[in-house]
């Protein structure tokens, strides 16, 4: 049996969830009778401690059942057989269920990296997942299909508020003169629903220049410039309500529709991280690696690695879109010393920042081992940090430079 490696797992209630937010994970289903009862889980072998599973989005969330679990042990093993039983979520009844973080060995499996693949395929459209801000908008049922507001004439709307709202001056002023109570009053103007329309769109996708694109699902009523089956323009607009933050989807039929490519260089910084080496050995366990890390110059090797990871779609999806989507941006960059915050695992990454104009954002890491939040190790911390296998304190055997043919990976 295989250990789970989760010790911390969340317990939840798998339809409590806006479904889509569990896409990717791995989960431990209770082996309740309703289960047995549903109609297309007929072929699930029995099993008294639960099934371990897998949560993916194909336009639908979908469950692959992958083997047996035990969530008191925490250990799982997989089915004999490989066809497995993959049922939308939908069948699924109101039952707990476990979420258990992705590790190495998890995605390891050869269903999983199928989905893996298939959804770096298409890292672009799926990197809109990550706006929260746009889950009102979802489709209840497909998440990639939003809800997005069409005004064909700006112009003539803006002028039909202006009397409306010039209405109710001159109903206030009046309002006032007579001293009516304030209950009295008029209610605020409301644009007639005339002049505001709503349609879906799907592949909503980050575009170049600031700009966002998408399909539409319907036909825009009173022009031909866009039909059902069109790549169009979006505008994502944010407002704040009564400290509530809202997003609203503007379908912009006349404006051009920009590409994705990608245009990025390397950040020059003013003090690099030098190309050292550090050897740890602890002094209580077999444990004893050494760690290559920093870069020289313009280093054109780590460089290109971190061009194949963006075009394979190996990367945050909020670097992804703002990659797309500004003008000028660069991207710094050092292989550096990860530890895990909850198991010690230490791993060597390629620290990725993303400088643009306004901002800049860095790349966030997972264990390897148990799935948790990886802190980056700076390097005056090397030398006192702890043996992930005993947790006692490292020796920094030697600390010396090495070229670019002595990197380990």
């Amino acid at each position: 049996m295989n250990k789970l490696k989760a010790k911390k797992i969340k317990r939840h209630m798998l339809k409590s969830y806006e479904f889509w937010q569990i896409d990717e994970k791995f989960l431990v289903v209770s082996p309740d009778k309703k289960l047995f009862l549903q109609e297309g889980l007929e072929t699930l072998p029995d099993s008294e401690s639960g099934y371990l599973a897998y949560a993916y989005l194909d336009q639908i969330l979908k469950i692959a059942f992958l083997g047996f679990a035990d969530p008191e042990e925490e250990t799982y093993r997989y089915f004999e057989s490989e066809e497995l039983l993959v049922v939308p979520a939908s069948l699924l009844p109101q039952m707990l269920v476990m979420v258990v973080k992705p590790t190495l060995e998890l995605n390891g499996h050869p269903f999983v990296q199928g989905v893996l693949a298939l959804h770096e395929a298409d890292a672009l459209k799926r990197s809109t997942l990550a706006l929260r801000s746009l889950d009102p908008l979802r489709d209840p049922l497909e998440p990639g299909i939003l809800t997005a507001c069409f005004i064909r004439d700006e112009a003539k709307k803006r002028q039909v508020y202006d009397n409306l709202a010039g209405d109710l001056q001159k109903r206030l002023e009046a309002a006032r003169a007579e001293e009516e109570a304030p209950e009295g009053l008029p209610e605020l103007p409301a644009v007639p629903d005339d002049y505001i329309n709503f349609v879906r769109v799907k592949d909503l996708t980050p575009s170049n220049h600031g700009s966002w694109r998408a399909v539409l699902l319907d036909n825009l009523p009173g022009t031909r410039l866009k039909k059902k089956g069109d790549d169009v323009t979006i505008s994502m607009v944010t407002i704040t309500e009564e400290e509530t933050e809202q997003t609203v989807l503007f379908v912009d039929h006349t404006a051009s529709v920009e590409g994705t490519g990608i245009k990025v260089a390397s950040h020059k910084p003013s003090r690099l991280p030098w190309r050292l080496a550090y050897e740890l050995d602890c002094p209580d366990c077999p444990y004893h690696e050494t760690f290559f890390l920093g870069r020289q110059g313009d280093d054109h090797q780590i460089f290109r690695e971190i061009l194949d990871e963006i075009r394979s779609g190996k990367i945050d999806p909020l670097i992804l879109i703002d990659l797309v989507q500004s003008d000028q941006c660069e991207l710094d960059f050092s292989r550096e010393l990860y530890r895990c915050r909850n198991c010690g695992t230490l791993d060597v990454k390629n620290r990725l920042r993303l400088i643009c104009e306004d901002r800049s954002l860095s790349s966030a890491y997972n264990c390897p081992a148990c799935g948790e939040r990886m802190s980056l190790v700076k390097r005056n911390q090397i030398a006192s940090i702890d043996c992930p296998d005993c947790r006692k304190p490292l020796n920094l055997v030697s600390e010396k430079q090495w070229s670019k043919g002595g990197v380990k990976k």
